[in-house]
């Protein structure tokens, strides 16, 4: 595979994981490699010490950080379908995992995987890719964290929502608890946030399902 063909996969695909996992002799269906698992709404994924890659296969994913110095479980990161996770590969962590509606993940053993990609010419490729990514969506919610709250609600809201004609089509699992997680708020001032967003009409009611307005430039 040279260079040009794997500059279009990156274009073209998700993420390099699969593919570059397709060119190795290492078998992804053994349980040693690779543990497949589904996730209901709100049910957790604590993998504690153990060192995997994480490739989020359908689904949304909370990273929550348990500082339990405080006593504090935060959010600083939502994946989606086809995000690669790495857990304790680089560096020890407190996160777990919070699947919100159903999800699907695949979980590599870390050590394998690596050993065995790191022996293909493009395995820079991946990592590259994959630290992108990462700081990408860590920019993205530390930068969203800065906004005022309302801001906050709708950033957060689109996240989990699909583009309608009508705007945003919100999830009922999209609460004022997921909202006070993700937005480092508490219920009582996601509620009335909520409320004031109504009254401005930036989020409507329509056939039992709320909808994000675009905002009219």
């Amino acid at each position: 595979m040279d260079f040009l063909h794997v500059h279009d996969l990156l274009i073209k695909k998700p993420n390099l994981l699969i593919t570059l996992l397709e060119m190795t002799d290492l078998d992804t269906w053994h349980p040693d490699v690779c543990q497949f698992k589904t996730l209901k709404s709100y049910q957790s994924l604590n993998l504690a010490n153990s060192e995997k890659i994480i490739h989020v296969t359908e689904g949304v994913l909370l990273q929550q950080v348990n500082n339990a110095d405080i006593c504090k479980i935060s959010v600083n990161a939502i994946w989606s379908t086809n995000d690669v996770i790495f857990h304790n590969v680089f560096q020890q962590n407190q996160y777990e995992y919070l699947a919100i509606g159903d999800v699907e993940v695949a979980m590599f053993d870390a050590r394998m995987v690596l050993d065995n990609l790191s022996q293909e010419p493009f395995f820079p490729d991946f990592l590259i890719d994959y630290n992108r990514r990462q700081q990408e969506e860590f920019f993205h919610f530390s930068y969203m964290l800065t906004k005022n709250i309302r801001d906050r609600i709708l950033d957060v809201m689109k996240r989990f929502s699909k583009k309608h004609p009508d705007g945003y089509m919100v999830p009922k699992r999209v609460n004022s608890l997921l909202l006070s997680k993700c937005c480092q708020a508490t219920p009582a001032t996601i509620k009335k946030a909520l409320l004031d967003l109504k009254h401005e009409k930036r989020i409507i009611k329509k056939e039992q399902h709320l909808f994000i307005k675009e905002e009219m430039t």
